[in-house]
């Protein structure tokens, strides 16, 4: 396999696997947002479990417009994916 080959498959799946999206989701971080955001209608003991790209992918859908929520929110890919990973991890 030639390197210029090597390197388009590369570059067409790092795409796939989130390349560049968010480096590391921080749940501490995620409490503070979540608390101030969040936690007027959700308990993150509800979401202890459930996985967190499903949850921050709801997030950003939400934050976007484009799924009905009660509270309009703007929050950024970083700071869905530290909620969704405080949510996850059952508020602990």
């Amino acid at each position: 396999m030639s390197i210029k080959n090597a390197a388009t498959i590369v570059l067409a799946t790092a795409g796939l696997a989130g390349f560049g999206a968010v480096a590391h989701a921080d749940a501490a971080a995620g409490k503070a947002t979540f608390e101030e955001v969040c936690a007027e209608c959700h308990e993150a003991a509800d979401f202890e479990g459930e996985d967190a790209k499903a949850l921050a992918d709801s997030i950003k859908k939400i934050s976007a417009g484009q799924m009905k929520h009660k509270k309009a929110l703007k929050l950024t890919d970083q700071q869905a994916a530290d909620v969704a990973a405080y949510m996850a991890g059952g508020g602990k």
